[in-house]
This record gives structure tokens, C-alpha cells and sequence, in this order.
């Protein structure tokens, strides 16, 4: 299997941003409905268009003119607010015409023309195009809100040790902490600062920003990201970055900066519209003035040619160009967001039509993103235990645990119909396990390590134990005591545990390769046996095994 080399993670790294937009939220549709009238400007467009849609019910119903242009004069003044605004800071502030200008021409234009329907719907049309874009703009601020989120906002603070002991820790906002602060992360909660374990064992899941499937092991020394949840056991860790600098903050600050380039059609109709407004208006003015001052024509009158101008004005209004970009991005973003896809910009989603290599992360976008047993099997040393015993024992003693795994053991257990007693006297074991009393038996719960050190097992299961170990799984083992006060014991089960495949992965990566030129690689912070797997299952050839844990 070929193996790729992970150069530049922090161009390559995977928010969490791809999970944001399977939260339960609205539909589209009445996301957008919500914005409108969230906002005062939009809110105004959409007064006006409702203006415009009565008027046009009127028209079409035979109602009397004056009623009809009342309502179309009325959503011309009220949508163009905010035009007339936007043109009057690029003429006065920026000194150029551009787009916000042309249609305040334009509108002004067909208004003394008389033709107000025309104005009133070039506003409108205009107003959505800006609408559209606001709303885009909305929803990246929305996700990158969410982002944060996953830091808690506040830490627990550890004070220096007093002449007797130490005082309780404080709870502190994060703003207020510096580097070489201590900080106490309890079981179950979000780690919210990057640092140093200086003391205490713990598993932290750390898939939010590394990818990895399996909480990883820490102890004194250790690093830890803000975002992440500790697990099982109470840490001591040292601040080593200010909130504004840890890897949840410069992940985001990579996405507001992809997100504030413009994609290339939208910075070409910014360079067009420099040069296309003066255009239009110097020849409108060529085509009203020079008729009449040359050849001798009206310049006021039924056949004018200030009306020609006029007319030429409203029709040379870009209100398809300006609308064309920011409906076709807005609608090609949503379509993938309703399918799990979360792109960052329009400049992003244009350059999918020259994309070449696909590169997926795995933990929750390939891959389920939690751990479930795989593999359950007997290994009874002693000849005596029932079927069974070996899930029933583990799942007693990791009821009382929120690690993943033990999840993921109580999971199984209950898919059985196996029925969990209440264990007694549970306790962890550093990090490797935990042990505890099933029924008056004394059981251990642990890794393959744990019972190389500690309990002697036969050769055989060792072996298979490895095997699993190479097939990229995590390796539990359990076993129990007749009674608690013996340390001799038998051997009960062997439990493997792996991220699953997302259902449609493998069609997904096999559709990819069927176009002939595109290649796809998968990207996880798992180590290089857990990426083997999972690119074996779904068919991969290139991978990138253990990259986001080089995210500095």
C-alpha cells in the first residue's frame, strides 16, 4: 500500500465545520426566510417586494393605473434605500461608479419615464442578488460561531499551593489565563486551553481536531488541545498558548481567511462593473446629447432622445449579471450543504471544476466517527465461564465509564440482549483499563498491554490479540476471579474495536475514480495500521496516516 507523506497540514486541516451542517437546523428555505427579516435592509426588500407582487396582482386584475403605480413607486422608494446609500459612499467615499451607481441611475431613469414596474422590479431583483450574498456571508459567520463553540468559554483555574495545602480550583474566564497557568480538566469535560499534562492519567477524544477515532492516552508530558474532551480522569495541564493563539483559534482564523477571498467570476464582475458603469453612463449622455446638438434632433418631446437615453439606461442594467453569481453560489452551496458538504467560499466551489485529487478526512466523514465492536471472542482459560460472560463481565464494570469504549462494550452487550449487572468497586487503571466486582468475581477490563504486564495469558491469544492489533483495531481483553480476593483468574474474552465505514463510502470513493482523472487520498490522524484498514475496506491506494497530530 502506498504511502503519502503529509507535508503542510495547516493548509490541509479539517474543522469540524463538516459536521456543523448535520446540527439540526432549519431547513434552507426558512433559514433564508429568517435572515430576510433579520436584518433592516433585507427586511426592506422584502417589503418592497411584497409592494411589487401586489402591484403586478392589480395590473393583471384591471385595477385603476394610479393604484398600480402608487404601490410600484412605493416598493421603488423603499427597496431603493439601502441602493441609493450603497451608491452615494462609492461616489462621494470611494470616488468611482460602480454597480450601486448604474442602478440608481437606472431606476431614476425609468422613473421619469413613467415606467415605475420596471424600476420597482430592477430594484428587487437587485436587492435579492445582495440578499443572497449577506445570507451566504450569514451562514460561514454561523459556522465559524459554532467552531468556537467547542472551546468552553471558561477554565478551571489552579492556584499556587498554599503553606498548608492548595486552595479549590477557580473558575476563571479563558481570556484571563497565561502561559504557565494550571488549569484542572475533570472527567467528561472539553479541554479549553492547549497545554502540557503536568499531572493525572486520562483518554482524551481527540477527533474534533486531530480526526483520530480513538480517544488517545494521556499522562505527564503529554499535549492537549482546546476542544477536545477528557474522558476518564482528572488532568492537570499547563497553559502553553493564549486563547488567541491555540489550534482552535488558528483553524478558524484559516477559514475566515478562505472564506473572505472572493471566488474569480465574483472579483471579475467587480473589475467589470469599474469599467462597464462609466461606460453606460457617458454613453447615455453621448446619446441624448449628440443627436440634438449635431443634427438637430428633440432632445424633449415624444420621440426625445433624452428618452432614448433613458431607455437605454434601464435596459443596459447588469440586474442578471449582478443576480447570475450569487444565486448560482448560493444555491450550488446549500444543494451540498443538504447533502453534508460544507464549502467554505464561492472561490472554493469554483475551483471544483479543476480539481484533480480528492482529499477526504476519515473519523466522521468516511468513517462513522465512534468506535463499535468488531470482534467478540472466546478465550476461556478455565473451561468454566458461560456464553457470554466475558461482554457481560466488561460491560459491568465499564457502565460507570464515559470512555468511548466502554460505550461502545455496553453498546454490544445491549444489541444482545445480554443482560448488565451492577458492578461494585470500580476503579481505573491509568489510562489502560478499568478493574472492578461483578457478582463477588473480580473482573479486569484492559488493553493487551496492561495484561502483558500484569497477567499472563496463553500464547494463542496473544497472537490473535496481535492480529487484530495489526488489522488496526483496538484490543480489550477481560477476565475475572471466582472471588475478589484471588489474583490467579481466568482469561474470559477478547474484544476487538474499530471506527465503521460510513454506508456509501466505498460508492462514493469508487464513483470518483470512475471519471478517469481523479485521484482521491485519505487523510486521518490514526496511526498507520488504523489507515491501512480502512483504506483496504474501502478501497483505497493512498493514504495519510497520523498528519493532524503535526498541526503546528
Amino acid at each position: 500500500m502506498e504511502e503519502q507523506t503529509c507535508t503542510s497540514c495547516a493548509e490541509r486541516v479539517r474543522p469540524v465545520v463538516a459536521t456543523l451542517v448535520a446540527s439540526g437546523r432549519p431547513k434552507p428555505s426558512l433559514q433564508f426566510i429568517r435572515f430576510v427579516f433579520s436584518e433592516r435592509e433585507t427586511t426592506l426588500a422584502a417589503v418592497a417586494g411584497l409592494l411589487t407582487l401586489l402591484g403586478l396582482v392589480l395590473a393583471l386584475a384591471g385595477a385603476p393605473p394610479w393604484g398600480q403605480t402608487a404601490l410600484f413607486a412605493a416598493a421603488t422608494v423603499v427597496g431603493g434605500i439601502p441602493v441609493a446609500r450603497h451608491a452615494f459612499q462609492e461616489v462621494w467615499l470611494s470616488h468611482r461608479l460602480g454597480i450601486n451607481t448604474l442602478m440608481v441611475i437606472a431606476v431614476v431613469g425609468a422613473a421619469f419615464i413613467g415606467e415605475w414596474a420596471e424600476a420597482a422590479i430592477v430594484v428587487i431583483l437587485f436587492a435579492l442578488g445582495e440578499a443572497l450574498e449577506e445570507y451566504a456571508a450569514e451562514q460561514a459567520r454561523g459556522a465559524l460561531e459554532s467552531l468556537l463553540g467547542l472551546a468552553p468559554p471558561v477554565a478551571l483555574k489552579l492556584p499556587l499551593f498554599g503553606k498548608v495545602s492548595r486552595p479549590p480550583p477557580q473558575e476563571v474566564p479563558v481570556e484571563q489565563l497565561a502561559v504557565g497557568d494550571r488549569v484542572l480538566v475533570r472527567p467528561g469535560d472539553r479541554v479549553s486551553v492547549d497545554g502540557v499534562v503536568r499531572a493525572g492519567q486520562s483518554a482524551v477524544d481527540q477527533a474534533p481536531i486531530t480526526g483520530e477515532s480513538v480517544p488517545v492516552e494521556k499522562k505527564p508530558g503529554d499535549e492537549v488541545f482546546a476542544g477536545t474532551v477528557n474522558t476518564s480522569g482528572a488532568l492537570e495541564v499547563e497553559v502553553t498558548r493564549q486563547t488567541e493563539d491555540n489550534t482552535l483559534s488558528r483553524m478558524v482564523t484559516l477559514v475566515r481567511e478562505a472564506q473572505s477571498r472572493q471566488a474569480p467570476v465574483q472579483r471579475f464582475i467587480d473589475r467589470f462593473a469599474r469599467i462597464y458603469t462609466p461606460a453606460v453612463a457617458a454613453t447615455a449622455v453621448l446619446v441624448a446629447a449628440v443627436p440634438p446638438l449635431l443634427f438637430g434632433q428633440p432632445f424633449w418631446g415624444d420621440h426625445d432622445w433624452l428618452m432614448r437615453a433613458l431607455q437605454m439606461l434601464v435596459i443596459a442594467c447588469p440586474c442578471a449579471l449582478i443576480i447570475s453569481t450569487p444565486v448560482s453560489l448560493v444555491s450550488a452551496m446549500t444543494n451540498a450543504a443538504s447533502r453534508g458538504v460544507l464549502i467554505k467560499g464561492g472561490r472554493y466551489l469554483e475551483t471544483l471544476s479543476r480539481v484533480r485529487v480528492f482529499a477526504f478526512d476519515k473519523t466522521g466523514t468516511l468513517t462513522e466517527g465512534r468506535p463499535v465492536i468488531t470482534d467478540v471472542v472466546d478465550v476461556c482459560t478455565c473451561g468454566e465461564c458461560p456464553e457470554d460472560c466475558g461482554l457481560q463481565h466488561a460491560a459491568a464494570v465499564e457502565a460507570q465509564s464515559s470512555h468511548p469504549l466502554a460505550r461502545a462494550l455496553l453498546a454490544e452487550a445491549q444489541a444482545r440482549g445480554i443482560a448488565v449487572p451492577r458492578a461494585q468497586d470500580v476503579t481505573v487503571l491509568g489510562g489502560r483499563g478499568m478493574e472492578g466486582s461483578v457478582n463477588g468475581a473480580a473482573v479486569t477490563v484492559a488493553s493487551h498491554a496492561h495484561f502483558d504486564e500484569y497477567f499472563p495469558h496463553p500464547e494463542d491469544v496473544c497472537r490473535l490479540a496481535d492480529e487484530l492489533a495489526a488489522q488496526g483495531k483496538t484490543v480489550i481483553l477481560v477476565r475475572h476471579d471466582p472471588s475478589a480476593s484471588l489474583r490467579a483468574g481466568c482469561g474470559c474474552a477478547l474484544f476487538g474495536v474499530a471506527d465503521t465505514a460510513r454506508p456509501g463510502s466505498r460508492q462514493a470513493i469508487a464513483d470518483l475514480k470512475a471519471q478517469g482523472t481523479i485521484y482521491t487520498v485519505m487523510l486521518t490522524g490514526d496511526s498507520p495500521a488504523v489507515a491501512a484498514e480502512i483504506g483496504r475496506r474501502l478501497g483505497w491506494t493512498r493514504y495519510v496516516p497520523g498528519c493532524c497530530r503535526r498541526i503546528r
